[in-house]
């Protein structure tokens, strides 16, 4: 694909080959061929984010199934539901040794960031108002 950039090409992928996709001009149709991913992860790389991935999941079943281990009184009249719990010392510090993952920044996704705004160049409608209000009905 060298010395092809500018010119509109039209893309066909496999669902299941998601390290190649083939290229097609645009207006003609011709077959351009095949264009592969170009900063692809080697197998240890991949393997190594599977095996985090897997780690975190366990981890975080583990704790959710912890979370849902609350049990509750018994009761024969209707009253609010009162906790049973009793914890020992070493219960306590174990648990809040824990790290928490309470660093949002690192859980956040990419694509839930706002975008930067478009340089100032750039020719832009403006976003508010969108469209004059309707005039206010008339009353007798």
């Amino acid at each position: 694909m060298t010395g092809q950039a500018g010119i509109q090409v039209r893309i066909r992928f496999m669902p299941h080959h998601d390290h190649r996709i083939e290229v097609y001009h645009a207006a003609t149709g011709r077959y351009l061929g095949p264009a592969d991913l170009a900063d692809q992860a080697t197998e240890e790389q991949v393997s190594a984010v599977r095996k985090t991935r897997a780690a975190r999941a366990r981890r975080l079943k583990k704790d959710l199934e912890a979370s849902q281990r609350e049990r509750y009184a018994a009761a024969t009249q209707a009253e609010p539901p009162r906790r049973l719990g009793a914890l020992t010392t070493a219960q306590v510090e174990a648990e809040l040794a824990q790290p928490a993952e309470s660093d949002l920044a690192q859980l956040a996704m990419p694509d839930v960031i706002p975008h930067a705004a478009p340089p100032a160049d750039w020719r832009t409608r403006p976003l508010w108002p969108r469209r004059p209000a309707p005039p206010a009905p008339a009353r007798p």
